[in-house]
This record gives structure tokens, C-alpha cells and sequence, in this order.
């Protein structure tokens, strides 16, 4: 059988007649119910992994009400009477009408202060009968006063079983099997076991699942910010290389029509060597500057620079660049920064270039 996603509540006529039964009895029953229910309801039954991590946290299978459970000792201190009722309370239960031993219990537990065996009896009937957490409750009081009762544990750990508590269940029976070995506690060991096993190894491969989930994810992010990391790389390279490849400017490294520049006395003749350095060390200088690095990517400064022997040999084309309102502002800047850098102009640059 396998028990559906949800349960209907089952009729109190009903279920009275299977609290008079003993445990195993009511296991057989109440599947059966439900899987007849499930049909009725047309509903899809429950996976065996839904099944077993549903099992830590399933609602106790007992019909008890916490405000039916059978009352505690409170006062009083008539033993003659309590051991009356304790014996009656025994035969009720060998005879197997727990509901009445259970009545008995109830007196001889109001009747004086009960011992840790009268609890556990009270406890095995309530088992018996459905109570799961009723026993739990008066094991835990027999435990209290004696924690090495073999009884009481065993009762309360058949009672966790029920439950669905397969942790505490299993530490109890192991406990009192350990005291007081009992044939008729083995199955229940061994079931409560079993499924501990089930249940660790679920929960082992949900965390195994979610590493697994969780180390994609980083991978991915990790893998995003390379590609990213590239992309502005190689980003940064193509604006440096749209700097570096200025056409012919190596041109200029002599500039030996530079002498014809009006405006230029004595020419350059000073640079006979050309410039020393190279250009790499001039372009390097030039392009520190913002505005003329922005100006190299005018296309139509680039142009102008393109043939700097044909402008610079060429008065009326040199006052042409310096006129145009976006080469020319470039030029001026590019001379105020050659003209230091260039030994052999004596005396400069007066009165401009060539009528300026």
C-alpha cells in the first residue's frame, strides 16, 4: 500500500471500533481505509521519497484529544484502594478489554502517588488502544522516577514508532532492548531502523543535489565574469590600437621641408639628426595629452596628418589646416608641444606660422 498526499477524516463510529484493537490490527486497518479513501478521491498517491520525508514531520496518527487525555496523579495517599484498582486494571487487560482497564488505571492513579510500573502498565493499555501520545506522556513520568525501566521504554518507543517519531522511537528500543532484551521489540527496531536508513539517505542526497545546484551557479558566475573581463580587455585594446596607428606620422621624424614654414627663422635646421627618440617617444608625449588624443580621432584630423611633408611644404595649405575651426586647433596645440621638444629652433615660433 501506498499512502496518499492527504487523508479524509474518519467517522467517530469508525474509529472507536478500531481503537479497540491492538496496534498491529489498527496499522492493517487504517491502510486500508486510506487507500480506499485515496480512490474515492481519485488523488495520486504519494512518491516513496515523498513518503519518507514526509514521515519526520507527519501529524501523530492517534484520535486522542489533548483534552481527553487520563488524568495525572494530583493528591490523595489511599494505597489499599489504588492496589484494588491495579489488580482489576490487570485482569481487564489480560482479558483484552483495555477500554475498561483503562478506567481502573485512571482510579489507581488518582488514588495515591503512582509507582513507575503502574505508568508504564497505563501506558502499554493506552498504546494498545490508539493513545500514542497519552502513552508517550505517561512513559515519560515512569522514566522520570525510574530511567532504566525497560517497560517504559519500550512502550514509549512503540508508541514514537506509531507516531511517525523514527528517531526517538529508535534511540527507546534500542535502549530497552539493551536492559532487557525482548523478542517482540526486534520487528519494531529493526523497522524504525530501516527507515532512519531511509530517511538519512534522502536527506543525504537532497544536500549532495543542492551542492551539485549550487556549484553550477558559481561556475556560471564565474564563467560570466571572464567573458566580461575579456570583452573589456579587448575592448581597452582596440581604443589603444585606433592611437597607435597614426599612418606615415613616422614621416615626420626629420621633417626636412619644415624649413620652408614662414614665420620659422633660421627654420629647423637645429634637428639634423631629426628627432631624438623616434617618434615612438614623441607619440607617447602627444597622446598623454586628453585633447589631442580626443582630436587623433577626428577622421578629418587624421587626414590632414596623413601627409604631414605635402602640408609642410605647402604655406597656403598649412594656413588652410590652421583656419579649419577643427584641424586647426589641433595644429596649434601639436606645435606648442613639438616646439619644445625640438633643440634647433632657434628663436622659436614668432609671429606664428607663415602669416598666423
Amino acid at each position: 500500500f501506498i499512502p496518499t498526499k492527504s487523508k479524509m477524516d474518519t467517522p467517530k463510529e469508525v474509529a472507536d471500533i478500531i481503537n479497540k484493537l491492538d496496534a498491529e490490527d489498527q496499522a492493517v486497518i487504517t491502510s486500508f481505509i486510506d487507500k480506499l479513501q485515496a480512490e474515492i478521491r481519485g488523488e495520486e498517491p504519494m512518491t516513496e521519497e515523498d513518503e519518507v520525508l514526509d514521515s519526520e514531520t507527519a501529524a501523530p496518527s492517534s484520535n486522542e484529544n489533548e483534552d481527553n487525555l487520563p488524568p495525572m496523579y494530583e493528591s490523595g495517599d489511599d494505597m489499599d484502594l489504588a492496589t484494588t484498582y491495579k489488580m482489576e486494571a490487570s485482569d481487564l487487560k489480560g482479558a483484552g478489554d483495555y477500554k475498561s482497564a483503562l478506567e481502573k488505571y485512571n482510579l489507581a492513579v488518582t488514588s495515591a502517588r503512582p509507582s513507575s510500573l503502574l505508568l508504564a502498565n497505563r501506558g502499554d493499555v493506552l498504546y494498545k488502544l490508539g493513545e500514542f501520545q497519552a502513552a508517550v506522556r505517561d512513559c515519560d513520568a515512569a522514566l522520570e522516577q525510574n530511567p532504566d525501566s525497560a517497560k517504559a521504554l519500550r512502550i514509549r518507543g512503540k508508541s514514537n514508532k506509531s507516531l511517525g517519531e523514527y528517531e526517538n522511537a529508535r534511540k527507546d528500543l534500542s535502549a530497552s532492548q539493551a536492559i532487557d532484551y525482548d523478542d517482540t521489540a526486534v520487528e519494531d527496531l529493526k523497522f524504525v531502523t530501516d527507515k532512519m536508513k531511509e530517511i538519512e539517505a534522502t536527506k543525504v542526497k537532497k544536500k549532495l543535489e543542492e551542492e551539485e545546484r549550487l556549484k553550477k551557479k558559481a561556475e556560471a558566475i564565474k564563467k560570466a565574469n571572464e567573458e566580461a573581463r575579456r570583452e573589456a580587455e579587448e575592448e581597452e585594446r582596440s581604443s589603444r590600437s585606433s592611437f597607435g596607428g597614426i599612418p606615415d606620422m613616422s614621416g615626420m621624424g626629420g621633417m626636412p621641408d619644415m624649413g620652408s614654414m614662414g614665420g620659422m627663422p633660421g627654420g629647423m635646421g637645429g634637428m639634423p639628426g631629426g628627432m631624438p627618440g623616434g617618434m615612438g617617444g614623441l607619440m607617447s608625449a602627444l597622446l598623454s595629452d586628453p585633447e589631442l588624443a580626443a582630436g587623433m580621432q577626428n577622421p578629418k584630423v587624421m587626414a590632414a596628418l596623413s601627409n604631414p611633408s605635402e602640408i609642410m611644404g605647402n604655406p597656403a595649405k598649412m594656413q588652410e589646416m590652421m583656419t579649419d575651426p577643427e584641424v586647426g586647433p589641433i595644429f596649434q596645440k601639436l606645435m606648442a608641444k613639438i616646439g619644445p621638444m625640438m633643440g634647433g629652433m632657434g628663436g622659436g615660433m614668432p609671429g606664428g606660422m607663415g602669416g598666423m
